[in-house]
């Protein structure tokens, strides 16, 4: 069941494809949520303590606990909802669209792409300072329309009629911003899942987009497949083949074990997450854990994890509140469908910068690396954060990203 509210045709909507929407979780839906959890008897886990097999017990126990006493969906529901939302249907998808019109006389666009287990939220953190940056006693000329599509499948968008690759994903999203909201130019920035739709963007549509921005890097030039070992060239330095390498061997152990499952088998392991909540988080609370800078906070004392149980629990809510779980999964192995090489002597054209957040899931590229797929303008290695930068250091993620479009802007008036 997905959850949600649409009301009334949004006034000159594109060929009336366009209708405004807010969550609205049913209480039957959040009562259900509820029972499961009160069901879920901790007891029964492995008294082995620690991560050493998965997600901690007592990690689990703590946070479930804190969910059904603590946690307040309705606050974060509010607070979301503070946003415009509305659906778009592009090519038979529904897609769920946040969107914060940026300050100043002509701003900017930029598209934002999340990934797994992450939704639209996780972005919340990061979306008026983009926009608004006279907030934090910035320039409001620099502000940036910020839109935040839920992926298809993901959260309140629905699933692809059919397979959907990522760079067919790039091809909706490229016909969501120019055709439905009627932007000639945007930005695109992606992680996870997302830096592969937003690559393919940037390849596909030169001509409209200004600038790629991302945080993992996904696709690749020809013969280096993410994970392959493999360099793709004749003369690499000594520290590309040491990165890929690295890479192979993070892929192929106990870190990648998660990935072949998902890939392979989505349906299998479908059922068990989308009925039970605390399944739900012991599956996604062991990559939030894994994935996260554990010294990402710069106000804890000796550093520590940014990330809240608040965080956390929003992002899971966000799939269990729409019905969404199943559907994750089967477009999570959809979208690694296709090709994940560019083809032969292509790379990406426009101006690209990477930020290489200190992230455990993945392993750092060396610049000449990323340069060798795509027109590497600005490459940075952030202080802190991990696989979530926008959750973890929105701060720091923010910084980033409105630099590197700054940067674009500048060149681009030069040139």
């Amino acid at each position: 069941m997905r959850t949600g509210e649409q009301a009334g045709r949004r006034s000159g909507g594109p060929a009336g494809r366009v209708t405004p929407f807010r969550i609205s979780t049913p209480d039957d839906v959040l009562e259900r949520i509820r029972q499961r959890l009160a069901e879920f008897d901790p007891a029964a886990l492995s008294r082995r303590p620690g991560w050493q097999s998965g997600t901690d017990p007592a990690a689990l126990d703590a946070l479930t606990r804190y969910w059904l006493t603590g946690y307040d969906w309705r606050r974060h529901e509010r607070e979301l909802n503070t946003f415009e939302q509305f659906i778009a249907t592009v090519d038979g998808v529904k897609l769920h669209v946040l969107r914060e019109p940026g300050s100043g006389t002509a701003p900017s666009t930029v598209l934002l792409l999340h990934g797994w287990p992450t939704s639209f939220a996780t972005f919340r953190a990061v979306i008026r300072g983009l926009a608004h940056p006279e907030t934090a006693g910035g320039d409001p000329r620099d502000g940036l329309t910020v839109v935040v599509p839920s992926l298809p499948g993901y959260g309140f968008s629905s699933l692809a009629p059919a397979p959907l690759g990522a760079r067919s994903a790039g091809h909706l999203f490229h016909r969501l911003l120019t055709e439905v909201l009627g932007e000639s130019r945007y930005y695109v920035h992606g992680g996870d899942q997302g830096a592969p739709i937003a690559e393919w963007m940037a390849f596909d549509h030169p001509d409209h987009c200004a600038g790629l921005h991302t945080t993992l890097l996904g696709v690749r030039h020809d013969g280096a497949p993410l994970g392959s070992g493999l360099t793709g060239v004749e003369d690499p330095s000594a520290d590309e083949a040491a990165f890929v390498r690295r890479e192979h061997d993070l892929n192929t152990g106990p870190l990648g074990a998660y990935l072949l499952l998902q890939v392979t088998a989505p349906l299998t392991l479908a059922p068990a997450l989308a009925d039970s909540p605390a399944g739900f988080a012991a599956w996604a609370l062991e990559k939030f854990h894994l994935w996260s800078d554990p010294n990402a906070n710069a106000n804890a004392a000796g550093g520590g994890p940014a990330l809240t149980a608040d965080d956390i629990i929003t992002e899971m809510m966000i799939y269990l509140a729409s019905g969404s779980v199943a559907s994750s999964l089967v477009a999570y192995s959809e979208f690694l469908a296709g090709p994940i090489t560019l083809p032969p002597g292509r790379v990406i054209e426009v101006p690209s910068a990477f930020a290489a957040f200190p992230d455990p899931r993945v392993v750092t590229p060396p610049a000449s690396f990323v340069a060798r797929s795509r027109n590497l303008v600005r490459f940075t290695e952030p202080p802190r954060g991990g696989h979530f930068p926008a959750l973890e250091v929105p701060e720091i993620f923010t910084a980033d990203l409105a630099g590197f479009v700054r940067q674009a802007e500048r060149a681009s008036t030069t040139t």
